[in-house]
């Protein structure tokens, strides 16, 4: 069968499917239970410029994230600016008052006032003009209080507007960095599906494509991620459960073998019936599939101590149907979805200390945090 015809009866295939979305409740507003098959099996060709075209949709999307960021730092930079001049005004007045203290004290009159407490004949006249010295005396402590606080407040203003500065600075260099890749890599595509075979059935294969990924693809990927961070928040109790945590003298060890965590997870969600961990060195690998889609992920843990103790999991590769998922797309993930694990949970006084990845065991290092 020619790419033409494959890519025709797929393409017809897709507005079928399109139709049916249209008359099913939440078909594009959720996650399918039962995800469409993508029945195409691309050869190299095809799937060389497959993967060029979801770079090039992930990447329109991050565009469109920093585009927003740009716009709500924009906007709060405003904010702070128009904070910052209502704080010089009123810096500037507080500095007055502060002046006029400071001036009295300067020549004399605070020192002349205390001079005439002391001096006073009557014991009653005394206690009168030291009370309302010490009125006088508190005033002028609160007016440069109140400077300092003024001044304190606005420096803090200045801070905040300088970082908002230079974060504006950095979204709109990678915006122009982005739409720079973008169109180098739409040059390329074109470039590559002109020299192809049939470059307008490609075009319809590609178009076919990006539509699946955006109406069937991307939300199974973000369901297994969804799952797995479902599954996680639970870990802290099958680690206790399991004999998984050894205890000797202030250390504590969690060693977690591969096959009890997939066991784990199947307990979770039916969906890890097709999808397991693999432990290897150094890295943690996760792969599974149903209907047709494939995905497989690739990443390593750290431990991290801002906010709080806790070993994070980062993606260092990921695959859809045997193609790579851009890096903003695997950073969105990792922001959207928490598959760290929390030390504190297990224990409320230990945290992490070292985290080890050998083949088919996990081993985590943990003492008591002081």
């Amino acid at each position: 069968m020619t790419i033409t015809t494959r890519a025709w009866r797929s393409l017809i295939g897709l507005l079928l499917s399109m139709q049916l979305i249209a008359i099913v409740p939440c078909a594009t507003g959720a996650e399918p239970a039962s995800p469409v098959q993508w029945s195409i099996q691309p050869t190299a060709e095809e799937l060389q410029l497959l993967q060029q075209s979801l770079s090039i949709t992930e990447l329109d999307k991050e565009i469109d994230r920093i585009s927003v960021q740009e716009a709500s730092t924009a906007k709060e930079r405003s904010r702070t600016e128009a904070e910052l001049q209502t704080r010089e005004a009123a810096l500037e007045q507080k500095r007055e008052q502060a002046g006029r203290v400071l001036r009295a004290y300067y020549i004399g009159e605070r020192d002349m006032m205390l001079q005439a407490v002391l001096s006073a004949d009557q014991l009653q006249d005394m206690f009168q003009l030291f009370e309302y010295f010490q009125i006088l005396f508190q005033s002028d402590q609160d007016i440069m209080n109140d400077y300092k606080e003024q001044t304190q407040a606005l420096r803090q203003t200045r801070d905040q507007h300088m970082r908002l500065e230079r974060e504006l600075s950095t979204v709109r260099t990678q915006l122009i960095d982005q739409r720079d890749r973008l169109k180098r890599l739409q040059q390329k595509l074109d470039a590559d599906i002109s020299a192809s075979s049939d470059p307008k059935a490609m075009n319809a294969l590609i178009q076919e494509f990006t539509t699946y990924w955006q109406n069937v693809g991307l939300y199974e990927v973000r369901h297994y991620f969804r799952a797995l961070a479902n599954a996680m928040n639970k870990l802290p109790d099958f680690v206790k459960n399991s004999g998984s945590l050894s205890i000797e003298g202030t250390n504590y060890t969690i060693t977690v073998k591969e096959e009890q965590l997939n066991q784990f997870l199947r307990e979770q969600d039916p969906m890890f019936e097709t999808f397991a961990f693999q432990f290897k060195e150094g890295m943690i690998a996760a792969e599974g599939s149903r209907s047709g889609m494939s995905v497989r992920i690739e990443g390593h843990y750290t431990i991290e101590s801002e906010p709080e103790n806790r070993i994070l999991f980062h993606v260092d590769r990921m695959l859809f149907n045997g193609l790579e998922l851009p890096e903003s797309t695997r950073t969105e993930l990792e922001e959207k979805f928490d598959l760290g694990f929390y030390p504190k949970q297990l224990v409320s006084f230990i945290e992490a200390k070292e985290v080890t990845i050998e083949d088919k065991s996990l081993t985590v290092k943990l003492a008591l945090s002081w």
